[in-house]
């Protein structure tokens, strides 16, 4: 390796192991890294004038002048964290050790169109970064959409109407810093391995249920994406013979019209229309999923039956992703996905007549921000990469980005 590689690699060495410790020294840094003192002291130096790093005088312990503390300097920049989904777009300003400083959450079409309203979250939350006096570093979108990975652009988002959008090149215009575009639930997963139930876990799959339904699968500490970035649509589940004879391609998939939110609000007001359970206490028109979930608590008829067909689908598709992956822990994220905690032994007596190893079972403890959550982790990820050496780049995995 020349010379001027080992002092790239030194010097992204020293900055991440500053930033992982929060606070150190000199010598701790020398001799956890292997490096000479005085390597470390013109590493710091230039870190120093970078504003990345700042010094404070040490505690006296032993005789002696004591070594200056070196503290990673969270402030010396800002991170945009976006999740765009499909009822509300959230937008969190964040310092680079990852803790939120600005939020900001609009209704999906509030500005006119999801990507309207994108923009105007973005505008926002730049206008909260310039007057803090922190600039904007880096970006991450999460977006209820597959990435092309030839084009990038924006395929398979019924949920903000999106098909072949070139969202990246639009971005462009309006961010003028490294940003990456990441599917939602990917992000989610990302956020379960960094603050999550998936926090040192290799193995395990984020499944997400709400306006619509998607996984994030960890495998051995990386995140999976498929040959068309497709890995993880079990919303495209087919569960139902009748479900052949429609199509949903480029639409709702089969799992998700039976298990999304607004799936279970169109299936309890179809039983509301039949005029079966007269006593209901659920009134046509305004049935949400929340409201199923609250009338099942308290026995109602209708919500029961509901929730009822709701476990036994979910258990299906889990049997079908369990099959395949054999994770260790599935995590149920999303409105929905949150709500069936209470069924939780349900669902795994139902796998445990079909499987022989059936994963721990939970949901997330991010509550509705596990994708800006996530986005925050790739952000942060996306800065150490830019000064990660080539050499670096590559070996970066779930646990390792974090």
């Amino acid at each position: 390796m020349r010379p001027a590689n080992v002092l790239e690699v030194n010097e992204f060495l020293v900055f991440d192991f500053v930033r992982a410790q929060a606070e150190t020294t000199r010598p701790e840094i020398a001799r956890e890294l292997g490096l000479s003192a005085a390597s470390v002291s013109r590493i710091v130096g230039r870190l120093l004038k970078d504003d990345l790093v700042s010094v404070a005088d040490g505690s006296r312990t032993t005789p002696g002048r004591p070594p200056s503390r070196i503290r990673f300097n969270h402030h010396s920049g800002a991170i945009l964290a976006i999740d765009l989904g499909g009822t509300k777009c959230h937008c969190a300003l964040a310092d680079m050790n990852g803790d939120v400083l600005a939020e900001d959450i609009q209704p999906t079409v509030g500005a006119g169109s999801p990507y309207a309203t994108l923009i105007a979250c973005i505008e926002v939350l730049q206008a909260e970064a310039a007057k803090r006096g922190l600039p904007i570093v880096a970006a991450a979108v999460g977006v209820p959409a597959v990435l092309d990975p030839e084009t990038g652009r924006a395929t398979r988002a019924p949920n903000v109407h999106w098909e072949d959008f070139d969202l990246a090149g639009r971005l462009t215009d309006h961010l003028d810093v490294p940003f990456t575009i990441e599917n939602d639930v990917n992000l989610a997963a990302l956020a379960q391995a960094w603050r999550g139930a998936g926090r040192n876990v290799r193995d395990f799959v984020t499944i997400s249920i709400g306006t619509g339904i998607g996984a994030g699968v960890v495998a051995d500490g990386r995140l999976l994406k498929g040959r068309h970035n497709s890995a993880g649509e079990i919303g495209l589940f087919i569960l139902t013979r009748d479900q052949f004879e429609g199509s949903s391609k480029g639409g709702i998939g089969g799992f998700e019209q039976l298990a999304s939110g607004p799936a279970i609000a169109r299936q309890a007001e179809a039983a509301l229309a039949g005029g079966v359970h007269a006593t209901s206490t659920l009134r046509r028109g305004a049935v949400t999923s929340e409201a199923v979930f609250e009338a099942a608590h308290q026995g109602d008829p209708v919500a029961t039956a509901v929730i009822d067909e709701l476990v036994d689908n979910l258990a299906l598709a889990i049997i079908a992703v369990v099959g395949m992956l054999d994770p260790e822990r599935i995590i149920l994220d999303g409105a929905v996905g949150r709500s069936l905690e209470p069924y939780l032994d349900r669902i795994a007596k139902r796998l445990d007549r079909h499987l022989p190893a059936v994963p721990e079972l939970c949901v997330s403890r991010l509550g509705p921000n596990a994708t800006v959550v996530g986005a925050i982790a790739a952000a942060v990820h996306l800065t150490r990469r830019r000064s990660q050496p080539s050499s670096l780049l590559g070996a970066i995995t779930v646990e390792g980005s974090l």
